[in-house]
């Protein structure tokens, strides 16, 4: 074995030493004394591994050492191809991803279908022009140009804003040089589509925090829009309320306009567009580019907003949760400006979330709204846990039954404001009682009333007890 490898050697060198041009099988004969059909097993064995080839230059052969034997290998036509030739060739050929071979001045020397597709042929062309069209190398191969890394890994975008995956490292050449391997993949969807995801999060993080934050829809609703324009650029935005039994919109908030773009009939085309968005149940969009759109009541509403604001896009959003329609959500972007499908993606992904940060401060609301009415009311209202503890007590029942502050009776069983049946258990057994008592006041004394309690049912059962102490007209004086 080490006898022909030094044969290998000579053979090599022989074609070297003979020139640029290539050398025939009689040149290199007269260098490496052997027979000519010895010879000739020795070239193809060469041939076999890579390290030469040769050109037809009529019926003769014309052998040059492989710097690039992959160029080299996919050069040859399939009947010049040995078997294994033809099977990597078709394996490299046919990868999903792609395979780009660089000599040490950047010249393109090999690539796959995979980075034609994408490029084109460039074999020959400058790889940083090729690939980035500028006259720097941004991807980090010079480092292992330059000796700096034997390996490199970078996600760069390439001239037509593709994103790039790109892993290159240094392989020695059979005569000794070194070329550059790199493998190569458009990873642009994966990006966006995780560019996507992480803004996702972001959103909803943000639309959490701004209904923890919030204590009214006008608060809220100001939070979220600006949220939503850090995270997507978008020029205007409105959110508006639904109020479906009136069927009409309120505008509660709104960004990027100035005063004198308000309008009344501005905002009536807007309401317009969001109403019939509702009325649909589906986000409703506009481009003002496109040609040969439906020239329809919501089309010509929607192309005099966009002359109105000098737009290129109207979008409008139900808001809805739980099969309920909170509002709408209108998203504008000036000319020369478009949303992308991701943005797009995005404002649709959050559209249930917003609803459900405004259907929740609406409950909130209607809880306050409840508890003042407990508080000002006249009669004496009291709420108990299921054990007949006093949790709520309202200012009337203090004042009625004579104590000062809610800490002498929260907590205190039911039966010790009465003398009458256990009310409580009564209230378990049917859902509700309803009948007269005597009942104690602080100071021990006694009066009449007539009480009304019933349970208040969750979703995993009852949760509290509420009852109302209905006076006689003199007891009211009390």
């Amino acid at each position: 074995m080490k006898a022909e490898e030094e044969i290998f050697n000579k053979i090599i060198d022989a074609i070297q030493d003979i020139g640029e041009t290539g050398a025939t099988i009689d040149e290199i004969s007269k260098v490496v004394p052997l027979e000519r059909h010895t010879l000739s097993k020795y070239m193809n064995h060469l041939r076999a591994d890579g390290r030469v080839s040769y050109k037809r230059i009529g019926r003769a052969k014309v052998w040059f050492v492989s710097k690039a034997p992959l160029q080299h290998i996919f050069r040859l036509s399939e009947e010049e191809k040995t078997y294994t030739e033809k099977i990597f060739s078709h394996i490299l050929s046919d990868m999903p991803e792609g395979v780009l071979i660089l000599d040490f001045d950047y010249n393109i020397l090999f690539m796959n279908r995979y980075l034609t597709a994408l490029f084109g042929d460039c074999i020959g062309q400058k790889y940083y022009r090729a690939f980035f069209g500028s006259s720097q190398e941004p991807s980090g191969i010079a480092e292992v140009i330059e000796g700096k890394a034997e390996e490199v890994e970078s996600q760069v975008e390439d001239k037509e804003g593709r994103i790039l995956d790109i892993k290159a490292r240094r392989v020695e050449n059979p005569d000794g040089s070194f070329s550059i391997i790199a493998i190569i993949r458009d990873v642009t969807e994966k990006v966006m589509y995780e560019g996507r995801i992480k803004n996702l999060s972001e959103l909803h993080r943000l639309l959490g925090e701004s209904v923890n934050r919030s204590y009214t829809i006008d608060q809220l609703c100001s939070t979220i829009l600006k949220n939503l324009r850090d995270i997507i650029e978008f020029d205007m935005g409105d959110i508006l309320i639904y109020d479906p039994v009136k069927d009409i919109l309120s505008s509660y908030a709104l960004i990027g306009y100035s005063r004198e773009e308000e309008t009344s009939e501005a905002e009536e085309w807007k309401r317009g567009i969001a109403l019939e968005a509702i009325h649909r149940k589906e986000a409703f969009f506009f481009d003002s580019t496109e040609k040969g759109m439906d020239e329809n009541e919501l089309a010509r509403t929607a192309s005099n907003l966009a002359d109105k604001y000098n737009l290129q896009e109207v979008y409008a959003i139900p808001l809805k949760t739980k099969g309920e329609i909170h509002g709408a959500l209108l998203i504008f972007t000036k000319k020369e400006k478009m949303l992308s499908k991701e943005d797009r993606g995005l404002l649709e992904g959050v559209s249930e979330a917003i609803a459900g940060g405004i259907a929740k401060i609406k409950a909130e609301e209607g809880l306050i709204l409840k508890a003042n009415a407990f508080e000002i009311s006249l009669n004496p209202i009291l709420m108990a846990d299921m054990e007949g503890k006093l949790t709520y007590v309202n200012p009337a029942f203090l004042r009625v039954w004579g104590y000062d502050r809610e800490g002498e009776v929260l907590g205190r069983p039911c039966a010790e404001f009465w003398k009458a049946e256990d009310v409580v258990t009564a209230v378990h057994e049917k859902g509700s009682w309803e009948g007269d008592l005597i009942a104690l006041r602080k100071d021990g004394s006694e009066f009449n009333t007539r009480l009304s309690a019933s349970l208040i049912i969750g979703k995993k059962g009852p949760l509290q007890l509420v009852a109302v102490a209905m006076l006689e007209n003199k007891n009211r004086k009390l």
